[in-house]
């Protein structure tokens, strides 16, 4: 739905303002709701302007401006701070899932856990020894298993 022209929301303003009659009243006149007539006085008398407003949809977002910028430079000062120590260290109020969220969002990098194992590479099984294959396939005995039933 398109906004109302400028020239409409100024003639319903200057009538309210005329004492032309109630919301009620002018919005009959003018072909609008009652509660047009009443966001528009409002708009006048709060913002001074009639201007039509932009609306974002949907929750803002919990770490957005000046945050952000606080928490990528704190990301290059601290890279192995977790999400929990950036969330104290910059003073904001939200999760932790939200941090990683964010840091996800700007493209950083970021350490999981403090508390968490070490990574950790070992070999599990000798050098040169098997890998866990059978090394002849014919090794279990006939008999020795359920699933095998003998010839």
């Amino acid at each position: 739905m398109r906004p109302l022209s400028m020239d409409l929301r100024e003639r319903i303003v200057v009538a309210y303002g005329n004492q032309e009659g109630s919301y009620a009243v002018l919005a009959v006149r003018f072909s609008v709701s009652r509660a047009v007539v009443g966001k528009l006085v409002r708009q006048q008398r709060d913002q001074g302007t009639l201007e039509a407003q932009v609306h974002r949809r949907g929750r803002k977002p919990a770490i957005g401006g000046q945050q952000e910028e606080r928490l990528e430079r704190h990301v290059r000062e601290h890279p192995d701070a977790t999400l929990r120590e950036r969330i104290e260290a910059l003073g904001l109020d939200c999760s932790v899932k939200t941090m990683w969220q964010t840091l996800r969002r700007l493209g950083l990098r970021y350490k999981k856990s403090r508390y968490g194992p070490p990574s950790k590479i070992v070999r599990t099984s000798p050098k040169h020894g098997p890998t866990g294959a059978a090394l002849n396939p014919k090794s279990i005995r006939s008999g020795w298993c359920s699933s095998m039933k003998p010839g």
